[in-house]
């Protein structure tokens, strides 16, 4: 299944590439801070049930980043004007690592054109103390330590960068550089959400590695804890990625809690 290309969507003066796959019930996918790569299996997966729809967040992709854009907070109300524009209805909003967190901030916020809410190991709460590491350091540590962290196998993160054309290798380096924009200080987390998690008042799924080193199964449980009447799964042998790494199970995961919705 080929995604489709969509004209970019310009709101508040960012212009959004976005793509979208399949027919069915609307469900917006934010991508982690790796990107929206080329391979992505799970969409393909999602699209056999769902209409996906793709933005590449601003500083990713061919997604602009104006100079007056540089926080989170700045993500969360962009998208909630896109759902606005795109006329969505009863949709499902999922959310992966960076995404995640866009997507926790979105909800806080409004959730009147969401029927339901997933987040696959998302990034934005402090969890611990003070002196506590509630996030792996991404931008720090070696290449092959952040593949021991974020894979179940390392092997299935490895990436042959010499291959690749350069303009995928300048969409890296972008994306990269836009991560760190959003996310350097406080460190890939805003203080005053875990705060705000109460206000989110959709069916809200949290979809986990077993083997995740990046934010631990136990981080999990602290935003389980703080939504309301949130529900957990935990894949098995996959990592911080489980969308990749375990692709069948993450749409399966996905399906059943959407299909829950559409029963309701």
């Amino acid at each position: 299944m080929e995604f489709a290309m969509t004209s970019p969507i310009t709101i508040a003066g960012v212009s959004l590439d976005i793509q979208e796959a399949g027919q069915g019930r609307d469900l917006l996918f934010l991508h982690p801070g790796e990107g929206l790569r080329p391979n992505r299996p799970w969409i393909e997966l999602l699209a056999r049930d769902h209409h996906v729809i793709a933005p590449h967040h601003p500083g990713f992709g061919k997604s602009s980043l104006p100079d007056w854009f540089g926080t989170v907070d700045d993500i969360a109300y962009l998208y909630l004007d896109l759902a606005k524009q795109l006329g969505l209805k009863n949709a499902v909003l999922v959310g992966a690592c960076f995404g995640g967190w866009i997507a926790a901030e979105m909800a806080v916020r409004d959730t009147s054109r969401f029927a339901g809410l997933i987040l696959s190991a998302p990034l934005g709460i402090k969890a611990g103390g003070v002196l506590d590491r509630d996030i792996a350091d991404m931008h720090s540590i070696p290449r092959s330590e952040f593949l021991r962290l974020a894979w179940a196998n390392p092997e299935n993160g490895t990436v042959d960068y010499a291959s690749l054309p350069d303009t995928e290798l300048a969409a890296i380096a972008r994306a990269r550089e836009a991560l760190a924009l959003f996310g350097w200080k406080p460190y890939m987390h805003n203080p005053r959400l875990k705060r705000w998690l109460h206000r989110i008042d959709i069916p809200t799924s949290l979809i986990w590695g077993d083997s995740d080193g990046i934010v631990s199964t136990d981080y999990g449980k602290a935003w389980q804890a703080e939504i309301p009447g949130a529900e957990m799964t935990i894949i098995p042998r996959a990592g911080h990625f489980p969308h990749w790494e375990q692709s069948e199970a993450f749409a399966a995961a996905v399906t059943t809690f959407t299909s829950k919705l559409q029963e309701s």
